[in-house]
């Protein structure tokens, strides 16, 4: 039996997230200490912003090099959801970065309850990012 939206519909934590290659090598994709949420409202909308672990402080007289490194280690995007056939697809229409903007992303949900493991293929063909949630009983 499949999973209905109701059943993802809240407020989830990042827990972890990589990369692993057709050989099984993992690779963390924003760091040892990732933080994020990811919230699905009942109505078919959604945010996601995830940050990499111990990202530094922005001086008051930032460079451009630090203003980068920041941008570089916060992603946030919402949208439209939809559930079908264990895969979620998030339509984005705003996000950090504007090509994502107008795009869809396609995430195999593997669902147990209070966790849920996103899994989808790279635009290599080869490497899968795993992203890793646990679901928020009172924040």
């Amino acid at each position: 039996m499949g999973i209905k939206p109701d059943d993802i519909v809240g407020v989830w934590t990042l827990e972890e997230t990589y990369i692993e290659d057709d050989e099984g090598n993992k690779t963390p994709t924003l760091g040892n200490s990732p933080k994020g949420r990811i919230i699905y409202t009942p109505d078919g909308y959604m945010v996601a912003i995830t940050e990499k672990g111990a990202r530094k402080p922005l001086t008051n007289s930032a460079s451009e090099i630090e203003k980068a490194e920041a941008f570089d280690s916060f992603m946030t995007y919402s949208g439209k959801w939809s559930l079908k056939d264990n895969v979620v697809t998030h339509e984005i229409d705003t996000g950090s970065n504007p090509v994502w903007v107008g795009t869809k992303r396609d995430r195999s949900v593997d669902y147990h309850g209070d966790r849920m493991v996103f899994t989808g293929l790279l635009d290599d063909g080869t490497t899968t990012a795993i992203i890793k949630w646990r679901r928020n009983t009172g924040l």
